[in-house]
């Protein structure tokens, strides 16, 4: 499991959004532990950061400062997917020659519909991470 969790934190830094992500289902916002309204941009950590306290977690200290990271990383996400799915509205109200031409190309509502699903999945996959630190902390 440290493995798996250290190969998903090896993305989760600034780049985490990747178009090759798995595992996507809808936000857990109803859901989500009490500590996800903590979340905040000051509690993600860098990439560096992250693969050294991966590598280095000993204390529950470490592992709650994991979970803030990931929870900070699924907000952003979510936030994301919000933009995307405006913005896919928008086109849909307005649409452009692109979406005859290209479907699902850039200018497209389903090019935006991708991406709000892409940032849905990261963001399920930070908060199960999340999760992951979480327990990791209340069992040491």
């Amino acid at each position: 499991m440290k493995r798996m969790l250290l190969l998903l934190a090896l993305v989760s830094g600034v780049g985490f959004a990747l178009p090759t992500k798995a595992a996507f289902s809808a936000p857990q916002s109803a859901t989500a532990p009490s500590t996800a309204a903590q979340a905040k941009s000051s509690d993600l950590l860098t990439s560096k950061q992250v693969k050294a306290l991966i590598a280095t977690a000993n204390t529950p200290a470490d592992h709650i400062k994991l979970q803030k990271h990931f929870l900070a990383v699924a907000a952003k996400y979510e936030a994301g997917a919000t933009e995307h799915a405006a913005e896919a509205q928008a086109y849909r109200k307005n649409p452009s020659v692109m979406e005859s031409k290209h479907p699902a190309g850039p200018g497209t509502a389903a090019h935006c519909d991708r991406f709000a699903q892409l940032d849905l999945e990261g963001a399920k996959v930070a908060r199960d991470l999340a999760s992951a630190h979480e327990h990791m902390a209340a069992a040491k």
